[in-house]
C-alpha cells in the first residue's frame, strides 16, 4: 500500500467511523460544544472562571473531587491490559491513543504555552473557592490534559460500543471530566474546551488505524 492509498483509507474511514456514532451522541456533544462557544465568547475568561468557582455545595465538591480522576492518564494503561484479554486491536489502540496524547499535551503545554497560568496562579487562592485535599497545579494550564485524555479514551469506547445507551453514558463521562477541571480551578474553560476537541479528534484518528467501520 502506497501513501496515497494510505492516507485515502484513513480519511474514509475517519468520515465514516463519525456517520456511526449515534445522532444522541452528537447531540449531547454539541450541546457542549456550543455552549462553550456561546460562554467563551460572551464572557472573559476571568469572569467565567470566578461565576464557575460561586457554584458549590458539599456534594458537588465530593463528586468533582472524585469524578476528575476519570482523566488520569493511569485509565490507559488499565484499558490496555484489559482490552488485551479482550480484543489484542483495541489494547494497540489505547497503547497508541495514550502515547499520542502524552506527546501532544507535553507539546503543547511545555513547548507553546508554556508556563501559562492556572486559576490558582492567575487569582491567588485567597480569591477562590478550593476544596480541600485538592492538590492544586499553577501553571501550564493549556490545554487541559485530563479532559484531553478524557475525551480520547471516551471516544475510542463510544466508537466500539454500539448502544445507544452506553454512547450516551461515555460522552456524560468525558464531560463531566473536562467540567471537573474547571470546578476544581485546575483550569480555565478554554482550556478544556480545546482539550475536549483534540481529545475528539484523536480518539477518531487512532480508530481509524485500526478499524473499518461495520
Amino acid at each position: 500500500m502506497n501513501l496515497k492509498t494510505f492516507f485515502y483509507n484513513l480519511n474514509s474511514n475517519f468520515l465514516l467511523m463519525i456517520t456511526s456514532v449515534k445522532k444522541g451522541t452528537i447531540i449531547i456533544y454539541g450541546l457542549f460544544f456550543l455552549i462553550s462557544i456561546g460562554l467563551l465568547t460572551t464572557y472573559s475568561k476571568e469572569v467565567l472562571h470566578l461565576s464557575v468557582n460561586k457554584i458549590h455545595s458539599p456534594f458537588f465538591d465530593f463528586f468533582f473531587k472524585h469524578s476528575t480522576h476519570l482523566g488520569d492518564g493511569i485509565l490507559f494503561g488499565i484499558l490496555i491490559i484489559v482490552f488485551f484479554f479482550i480484543d489484542k486491536r483495541m489494547s494497540l489502540v489505547f497503547t497508541i491513543g495514550g502515547l499520542l496524547t502524552l506527546i501532544i499535551t507535553h507539546f503543547l503545554k511545555k513547548c507553546i504555552f508554556k508556563g501559562e497560568p492556572r486559576p490558582v496562579s492567575f487569582f491567588g487562592e485567597e480569591n477562590l473557592y478550593l476544596i480541600d485535599g485538592v492538590k492544586m497545579a499553577h501553571w501550564n494550564s493549556f490545554p487541559s490534559g485530563h479532559t484531553m485524555t478524557a475525551f480520547i479514551i471516551f471516544t475510542i469506547l463510544i466508537i466500539y460500543f454500539r448502544k445507544k445507551r452506553i454512547q450516551y453514558l461515555l460522552i456524560l463521562l468525558a464531560i463531566i471530566a473536562g467540567f471537573s477541571r474547571v470546578y476544581l480551578s485546575q483550569h480555565f474553560w478554554a482550556d478544556i474546551f480545546v482539550g475536549s476537541i483534540i481529545g475528539v479528534g484523536l480518539g477518531f484518528f487512532v480508530m481509524s488505524l485500526f478499524f473499518k467501520p461495520k
